[in-house]
């Protein structure tokens, strides 16, 4: 099928093929008789996907760390805290959880940070629901306001698109950012997705709209390049970037297209490490932690 010709990179979740193979037989007849429908499929798949299941390893890491439950009025996330000083918050990216940070967080914590790391909804330990909608960016606004003044921000892949939002609102305090395998821009996501089930052009409209609820802003400013200069001197952020040229889910050509954008960024580029062991490679920890403790 031509569906999938153009697709941007690769998926970061992929479905078995006697499930993918309905759903794009569906998509491809939906979507072109009727494309109301196709977009509600659209986003409840997206909004419904089933949460990766921790591993025993994974668990023992967060009872290891102090919890720290955020209460964000609808829904109670689970968070955790390691060491002690000023609050890094770890944000993780779709189908992730906060034991993702597992080498990272005990890194800060050894050079004098309290780590703090969470699951979104439907992520880790958190409670079931629609975990890709508005209300992601409302929690984790909700969780940076509870912390109060961030040092820092690390986020990574998905994570970066809702850090981007979040920094956006007015109040937000933060001194730094870290960018791991970013998405560039929402209009990247919705290709990705869309071409991957083989949603016709057609239903893009309907999807536009849907992400703009959950951004709260036009489609089109929903990009790092349109975002992060809006952050405002106070919350503008110094801002690494750290890409590595083998991410097939993320090219770091979208992170080049994005610097041309936000000349004071700095980039840090690895090779061999992909989309994933970006966040526990000895050396981009150490590069990280470096960023964090210069002026």
């Amino acid at each position: 099928m031509k569906g999938t010709v153009n697709q941007p990179n690769a998926m970061v979740v992929k479905l078995p093929l006697i499930v993918l193979a309905p759903l794009r037989l569906y998509f491809q007849l939906a979507g072109r008789i009727a494309p109301q429908a196709a977009a509600g499929a659209f986003r409840w798949l997206l909004s419904h996907m089933p949460r990766r299941l921790l591993s025993a390893r994974e668990q023992a890491f967060l009872d290891g760390a102090q919890r720290l439950d955020f209460d964000c009025g609808d829904a109670v996330l689970a968070g955790y805290s390691i060491g002690a000083g000023p609050a890094v918050l770890l944000v993780h990216g779709l189908q992730g959880s906060a034991a993702n940070f597992r080498a990272l967080a005990p890194a800060l914590a050894h050079s004098g940070y309290r780590a703090v790391i969470f699951d979104a909804v439907n992520h880790g330990n958190s409670p079931p629901g629609t975990a890709f909608s508005g209300r992601s960016v409302q929690h984790l606004r909700c969780v940076i306001e509870k912390l109060g003044p961030l040092h820092a921000i690390v986020c990574h892949s998905a994570g970066a698109y809702l850090t981007m939002l979040a920094l956006c609102e007015p109040t937000a305090s933060v001194e730094k950012c870290v960018y791991l395998a970013p998405y560039p821009d929402i209009a990247t996501t919705l290709r990705t997705f869309a071409d991957y089930l083989w949603v016709p052009r057609a239903v893009e409209p309907c999807l536009r709209r849907w992400f703009e609820d959950i951004g709260g802003m036009q489609f089109e400013q929903q990009s790092m390049r349109h975002c992060l200069p809006r952050h405002g001197t106070t919350r503008n952020p110094a801002c690494l970037f750290v890409h590595d040229t083998d991410d097939r889910h993320i090219p770091l050509d979208c992170t080049h297209a994005t610097l041309r954008h936000l000349p004071l960024a700095r980039l840090h580029v690895t090779s061999g490490l992909g989309h994933f062991h970006i966040l526990k490679e000895p050396g981009v920890i150490a590069h990280i932690v470096d960023f964090l403790q210069r002026p």
